[in-house]
């Protein structure tokens, strides 16, 4: 059998294989970011189809974090009743399911929340001004995460993942480029960490040692005079010792000419463009469980990384929209690269339809 089909552990669950659904935005969810039939629908396919876990897409835990419309929110008890719903979708076929926490910061779209960052600098990807937070605030978010996390438990759902990347709000305090603060939560990699380990330790507060919780993160920004993946594993180091459950590896803050390069994906080179970072933070945490997310297609290359101890789990996102049932395909003997290329199509109308394969559609104008 092969090793990506033998059970492993994230804290005290134990999933039956090695293949996680990661984040992706779904924009399926209602006004109030609540939780809609079609967000049921998708899930479930994924779960029936195989996976182990489903990282869900991001939800916002804080009013002022919300990034973009129909977006998920965690932010208030009022939404509990949906996330259970879709706990238990998911869990009919011996499937795990995390809920991702995030902020938007000053990567959200105009009219859904004020810009706002560690420093008052425009974003690299956007170009938008932020609003320096106060330590008051900066208080007040992290403890919306630990309410949203109580939340998730309530509703069922079985740990939380950290939106550590990407250039939201985490990724912004992380990043040299974007935290220029000269106090505590600042001033070199320990201080723009902190935010990151307060998250994470007033998530376990609240909701006990037993409850896994886990951290996507950015390891490397795109963006020149960003975070460099020395500093990246050096987090990576800190979340191990304070005691995460598992992290997600990624990227950080992105820019458009990267995100280009990182489509199309058609042959085995231009996969695992991740596995770098992976490769830096492996020696940094020991045997802490890692996933690895970013172009995977090949069974055959999940099967090596993972053999060689470089990750875990894989993490898995666009192949999951085109391919829901890919697990099974793959347990079935389909070792072919699965038939998503990123070409990035899944994401053309989401704002307005949620996200789906539009692969065989024709481009959008």
């Amino acid at each position: 059998m092969s090793i990506l089909f033998e059970p492993k552990a994230i804290g005290n669950l134990v999933l039956k294989n090695r293949f996680i659904k990661s984040s992706t935005a779904e924009s399926m969810a209602g006004s109030n970011g609540e939780v809609t039939p079609p967000m049921l629908e998708f899930y479930e396919a994924i779960a029936r189809g195989g996976a182990a876990c489903i990282f869900l897409g991001h939800a916002f835990v804080h009013p002022q974090g919300r990034a973009h419309s129909r977006m998920t929110g965690i932010h208030e008890d009022s939404l509990i009743p949906g996330l259970r719903d879709l706990g238990e979708v998911i869990h009919r076929h011996e499937c795990y399911v995390f809920a991702q926490l995030n902020h938007g910061g000053s990567r959200v779209q105009e009219g859904y929340a004020e810009p706002m960052g560690p420093s008052a600098v425009p974003h690299p990807l956007t170009g938008t001004l932020a609003r320096e937070l106060t330590s008051s605030e900066i208080w007040e978010i992290i403890e919306s995460f630990a309410r949203a996390a109580v939340r998730a438990r309530k509703a069922g759902l079985d740990g939380v993942l950290i939106h550590g990347g990407h250039g939201y709000l985490v990724s912004l305090f992380t990043s040299p480029l974007t935290n220029r603060r000269p106090d505590e939560w600042g001033k070199g990699t320990q201080g723009r960490s902190r935010f990151l380990e307060e998250i994470y330790r007033s998530i376990r507060k609240a909701v006990g040692p037993d409850y896994p919780v886990a951290v996507k993160l950015g390891v490397k920004d795109d963006a020149e005079g960003g975070l460099s993946v020395e500093d990246g594993a050096s987090v990576a180091a800190i979340l191990a010792k304070v005691g995460v459950d598992a992290i997600e590896v990624s990227g950080g803050i992105p820019t458009k000419e990267a995100g280009a390069g990182r489509r199309d994906i058609l042959s085995r080179e231009k996969e695992a463009y991740f596995l770098p970072y992976a490769k830096a933070v492996r020696p940094k945490v020991g045997g802490l469980p890692l996933s690895l997310v970013g172009g995977l297609r090949s069974p055959k290359l999940m099967e090596e990384i993972v053999t060689a101890g470089w990750t875990d789990f894989v993490s898995l996102a666009r192949p999951f929209i085109s391919e829901p049932d890919l697990v099974s395909k793959i347990r079935g003997g389909r070792w072919d690269p699965v038939s998503c290329t990123s070409c990035d199509r899944c994401r053309a109308g989401f704002a307005r339809e949620g996200l789906r394969c539009r692969r065989d559609e024709e481009p959008p104008t």
